[in-house]
């Protein structure tokens, strides 16, 4: 192996080790089901002056050219794929970079959408006990698997078309599936707040087909930018080199009508190597829980929602990874983010504890002098705290229990000294799960931005240090031998 090479393999799986950590990625390879390739081909449109032409092949794009060197000489493949990837690089790439099923990252995306009041949280298993910590109300399911085209028994064909009321976007390019996934669950939620860019993307492709719709989001560079925040110059390498086989596969199949016929064992091997992770969405709308699979044509009705329509998802996610090993899939849910009804909640609490010293004030002057000296918090430094204003808490309607709680408590001093007892109790635990959360938030951005920072090129750089000093060779074998 020569030093070159190997000094990128060991770069490579040190720097993943070092900033991916163990998750799972959506897939290198846009693996697609027969009609969903053919109906693409034949209808994705591909927006070229003020009009709208149909593609007669895949869209090819072209790999960066290699910049000469003064010599004249072709520059250094190696040395050009470890140069730091610039902002500007990374939004004029027209390609999509994998995603990790991580959410941390989902969060910080949907963050960057504008996207408000809404978290992802993974689930650790499919049985009730690990579903029971999810936040609730849960608006969606991300399901994460190893593609299998020949497993889905899902007939195209017969598919009922995509209702007016359900907006489902196809993938019409590769590594779109995660951003692809989200998007079809939050376009279908009408009390989530989507924000203005989102919010305008969603009305201008109100009336098109799904895989129209798929293709406008495609040409998104806002949505597009985002998704590729954490794109690495090898991701990018990667995904360019990916779609030129792809392409070069594509013509060689349209040349070669008469095709040799492979035994079961060595199809199946075929497919284990190509094909990858993919996400996919369920989400219910209308009273129907919908598995929206971009790779699909049609979305697919699995049922009404019943009393929970968590379980009729879940169902169809066993009967999906039946036969997988049970440990290839990954499981996320999109829900209501805590952090605004623990706000709300706070000023509510504020503003009973008001109410309520107001009337101890009535009835008895000095009833500070028999509490612990445990006062409430002050009032500026509560709204600086949760983010309130005076006026919020002014405005907050306590519950009607609470506020009976209080009428029966007019009557005894001592309970009224007791219920203001029990409401800062309440209030510095309203204000700690507060704090927990933000610091939750503040923890994923802080994790994001490091995500985007590339080391690949310093520890690519350290290790040709080595080389060069002619101690890489017996650190690998230290290494090996260990």
């Amino acid at each position: 192996m020569a030093p070159d090479l190997e000094m990128v393999q060991m770069g490579e799986a040190w720097g993943g080790m070092a900033i991916e950590g163990d998750r799972r990625r959506s897939s290198r390879r846009q693996a697609v089901s027969g009609t969903l390739s053919e109906a693409t081909e034949q209808s994705i449109p591909r927006k070229r002056s003020n009009s709208i032409e149909v593609e007669s092949s895949p869209p090819r794009r072209a790999l960066r050219k290699r910049r000469g060197t003064p010599n004249g000489a072709g520059a250094d493949p190696i040395e050009e794929s470890m140069k730091p990837l610039t902002d500007e690089e990374r939004q004029n790439w027209k390609g999509w970079a994998e995603l990790e099923s991580d959410p941390a990252l989902f969060n910080f995306i949907l963050r960057e959408y504008g996207v408000e009041d809404v978290k992802v949280q993974e689930a650790f298993g499919l049985d009730d006990e690990m579903l029971a910590f999810l936040h609730r109300p849960v608006y969606g399911l991300i399901f994460l698997f190893r593609y299998h085209d020949e497993k889905d028994d899902i007939d195209d064909e017969n598919t009922p078309n995509c209702p007016k009321h359900v907006w489902f976007a196809n993938q019409t390019t590769n590594n779109a599936c995660a951003t692809i996934a989200l998007l079809n669950i939050v376009m279908n939620v009408p009390e989530i707040n989507l924000g203005e860019a989102l919010g305008s993307f969603k009305e201008t492709t109100r009336g098109l087909k799904p895989a129209y719709r798929g293709q406008r989001l495609s040409d998104n560079e806002s949505i597009r930018n985002v998704h590729n925040s954490f794109a690495r110059r090898m991701d990018m390498l990667d995904s360019d080199l990916c779609l030129q086989n792809n392409f070069e596969k594509w013509e060689r199949s349209k040349k070669n009508t008469k095709r040799k016929k492979t035994t079961s064992s060595k199809r199946k091997k075929k497919d284990e190597d190509e094909n990858g992770f993919h996400f996919i969405a369920y989400v219910p709308v209308d009273g129907v829980v919908w598995r929206l699979d971009g790779l699909q044509r049609q979305p697919i009705n699995l049922g009404e929602t019943g009393d929970d329509w968590i379980q009729v998802a879940i169902q169809h996610i066993r009967e999906r990874i039946v036969g997988e090993d049970g440990v290839q899939f990954s499981l996320l849910s999109l829900c209501k983010s805590p952090i605004k009804a623990i706000r709300q909640q706070v000023a509510e609490n504020m503003n009973l504890i008001m109410s309520l010293e107001k009337c101890l004030d009535d009835t008895v002057p000095d009833w500070k002098a028999f509490t612990s000296g445990e006062g409430r918090p002050q009032l500026n430094d509560l709204c600086d705290c949760v983010g309130l204003t005076p006026e919020s808490i002014d405005m907050a309607k306590p519950p009607v229990s609470a506020l009976g709680r209080l009428e029966r408590a007019r009557i005894d001093p001592s309970s009224l000294l007791s219920l203001h007892k029990d409401l800062l109790q309440d209030q510095a635990g309203l204000r700690g799960r507060y704090m927990e959360e933000a610091a939750s938030i503040e923890q994923e951005n802080e994790q994001a931005a490091k995500r985007k920072h590339d080391h690949t090129p310093v520890i690519h750089n350290s290790l040709r240090t080595l080389a060069d000093a002619g101690v890489l060779k017996e650190i690998v074998q230290n290494v090996r031998g260990a």
